[in-house]
């Protein structure tokens, strides 16, 4: 049996405005009081008038909280507050700007261990993407929106931070096979809530939910909406999505250890489910992430193509397929394959963030710079907030000799990452790109500060640590450079040698002795 959650009424009464309501009729009707004791006096009315007012007001006070429960009071009128029966409400976003825009928060765990947070951030993803299917509605990255995950912060403050003008916000309770899942849609104007309703089901029931809530949000935002045609979820085993959302959860946080357990939850759901397309190519991601930035093998490369394949087999729809299988051609130095599956990818789904930036990385890989800078433009497009395909336009500006404009796109780039470090200061990869941006520049002192701060906070991560020899290899710190490109090939995780070779960062010291005898490792 699931119960009921014993907190929530306390947040309901102040995001219904009953607190406040409270107050200001409080503060109110002592202001009543006090002029119509004057008053009644001046105009020598009887004793029991007075007396009446005061029974009046105070009888007022509980008939005006249920209808502050009820209604929402507001400048522009009273307005009726949606109640958890999932009925939608029809009201519009007044104070919206033109384009309907949602940032979709993790839901809150409830279950008793407190040991479902994986699965309440999965929830959310799964939504987000659903959402992202969704014409003309702009949805704020799970990078911007997860960092207010567990953090109390206003809707308001929210909606500023991440430039949208709904949140979709809710909590999760899962006992054995049975769930109980709340979510309400968000004005972040003011708070109102747009939508709200609680599911009661056993985990089979999960994808509906996710669908109904998905489906709820485009009804409630469609009067500038038209819906794009969404495919409906795979039915698998409830246990194996439950070991896929795990491996979400794991590969969301791009580490060498993360990325081996989220193969593991992968190849768990697989197990339970082996026509599970989505698993594969989840399994083809962690394959080809660790080629890209942790090692760079034989084994890892074989494996991508293994599993790639056997993702479009089984899911030819799914834009991640094709993307997986991109990556794993470009492994391969076989690109014309790649620019077709990722063409595909795209051609499934435009707002593929995955999709543009590792085809820009590949026209890298291939020495394509101009096509790889347009690819890039398009993924900072898709996903505003996002910080790492526009300071990658800055170096790639500068390899084609166009320093002004990597200064512009960099100026834009260190605002993201800024606002990144506002949500969160210890994100390592905002601190170790965005010191290449306060480089250039001109920021040194700061820029050394940011990425010797990201390199001990993260000192396996290969990724980071290969861009602390590119930052010195700028800095004119050779020495320093050679060392971490020494240490991230040999202690870290292997490199690319395509994008080592094409790296414009490392052309203050690519004539260095050292630096040739560490190209010289890699197989020919």
């Amino acid at each position: 049996m699931i119960e009921t959650p014993d907190k929530g009424f306390w947040e309901q009464l102040k995001k219904r405005k009953v607190i406040r309501a409270a107050v200001a009729y409080i503060i109110v009707g002592w202001i009543v009081l006090q002029v119509g004791e004057i008053v009644f006096e001046g105009l020598e009315l009887p004793v029991w008038s007075l007396k009446l007012l005061i029974a009046l007001v105070v009888l007022g006070f509980p008939i005006a909280m249920v209808l502050s429960w009820a209604f929402d009071f507001s400048l522009r009128g009273v307005r009726k507050e949606a109640a958890d029966t999932g009925e939608l409400s029809h009201t519009s976003l007044e104070t919206a700007s033109d384009t309907p825009s949602i940032a979709v928060l993790p839901f809150d765990d409830m279950s008793e261990k407190g040991d479902q947070a994986y699965f309440c951030e999965g929830i959310a993803e799964e939504i987000l993407n659903a959402l992202c299917k969704v014409a003309n509605l702009r949805v704020a990255s799970r990078v911007a929106a997860f960092q207010f995950g567990g953090k109390r912060a206003d809707v308001t403050e929210i909606g500023a931070k991440l430039k949208v003008n709904t949140v979709l916000e809710g909590s999760v309770r899962k006992a054995g096979d049975k769930l109980r899942i709340t979510a309400q849609l968000v004005n972040t104007s003011d708070g109102y809530h747009l939508w709200s309703r609680q599911f009661d089901r056993g985990l089979e029931g999960i994808f509906e939910i996710q669908e109904e809530i998905a489906d709820a949000i485009a009804t409630t935002l469609s009067l500038t909406l038209k819906r794009q045609f969404i495919n409906s979820q795979h039915q698998v085993d409830h246990k194996a999505y439950d070991f896929f959302l795990r491996g979400l959860s794991y590969f969301a946080r791009h580490t060498t250890q993360d990325n081996v357990y989220a193969r593991q939850m992968f190849s768990r759901a697989i197990e339970i489910e082996p026509d599970y397309g989505r698993a594969w190519a989840g399994m083809a991601y962690t394959y080809g992430f660790e080629y890209l930035y942790f090692n760079a093998n034989d084994v890892n490369r074989s494996e991508a193509r293994r599993t790639s394949h056997k993702a479009l087999e089984l899911a030819p729809d799914l834009a991640e397929s094709h993307v997986s299988a991109g990556i794993a051609h470009c492994m391969s130095l076989e690109y014309k394959q790649a620019d077709f599956e990722f063409e595909k990818a795209i051609e499934l789904d435009p707002k593929n963030y995955e999709a543009w930036y590792f085809y820009g990385r590949t026209k890298v890989h291939e020495g394509d710079l101009a096509h790889a800078l347009r690819l890039f433009e398009r993924a900072a497009k898709v996903r505003p907030e996002d910080f790492q395909s526009v300071l990658l336009q800055a170096q790639l500006y500068t390899s084609l000799g166009r320093k002004d404009k990597a200064l512009e796109v960099t100026r834009v780039g260190i605002e993201r990452v800024r606002a990144i470090l506002d949500l969160n200061p210890d994100d390592n990869r905002a601190l170790n790109m965005g010191a290449f941006a306060l480089l250039r520049l001109g920021k040194k002192k700061e820029a050394t500060e940011w990425m010797l701060t990201s390199m001990e906070n993260a000192t396996m991560d290969s990724i980071i640590q290969y861009n602390a020899a590119c930052f010195f290899s700028l800095a004119g710190d050779t020495d320093r450079a050679l060392d971490c490109l020494e240490n991230c090939l040999v202690k870290v995780g292997n490199i690319s040698r395509e994008w080592l070779v094409h790296d414009s960062d490392m052309d203050n010291i690519r004539q260095h002795s050292r630096f040739q005898e560490i190209v010289s490792r890699f197989p020919d």
